[in-house]
């Protein structure tokens, strides 16, 4: 069993590399949508505007450029510890402004539940593991590092 742990811990990097380019690829694609096309961006000014968030339009423009950015940048595995933080911190004022106050639930437990199957938490938990396990070998961070 030893052996075996040693083994698949010789692969880690395929978990954080998959993780990464999922949620990478998610924020630089919606990011993207908000900002280019022009439905996506008014869904997205609406949603800032009904969630009371001030200045909607700038709003949406600012969080929409963070995602296309920084998930771009974490694609590449550029500065991930940084993306980490960005898009964490716009995963947290979704959960704050949008997806918490949606939360309809009759107990404590139905509550965690809604809670815990909401996609923003989901990409927070995965920000978190990536943010301390690093992006692995297959990254720019990697091959600055090494250079």
């Amino acid at each position: 069993m030893e052996s075996l742990t040693s083994t698949l811990r010789q692969w880690e990097w395929i978990g954080a590399l998959l993780a990464r380019l999922a949620v990478g690829l998610l924020f630089a694609l919606s990011g993207g949508g908000k900002l280019f096309v022009p439905a996506r961006r008014e869904q997205m000014r609406a949603t800032l505007r009904e969630a009371g968030v001030p200045a909607p339009a700038k709003s949406a423009v600012v969080v929409s450029s963070v995602e296309l950015v920084f998930g771009t940048f974490l694609v590449l595995g550029f500065l991930t510890p940084l993306c980490c933080l960005m898009l964490s911190g716009v995963m947290l004022g979704a959960l704050a402004t949008v997806a918490v106050p949606g939360i309809k639930a009759d107990s404590v437990v139905g509550w965690l539940g809604e809670f815990l199957y909401l996609p923003e938490v989901l990409y927070l938990v995965i920000l978190v593991w990536l943010f301390f396990s690093g992006p692995g070998w297959l990254s720019v961070d990697r091959l600055l590092s090494i250079a």
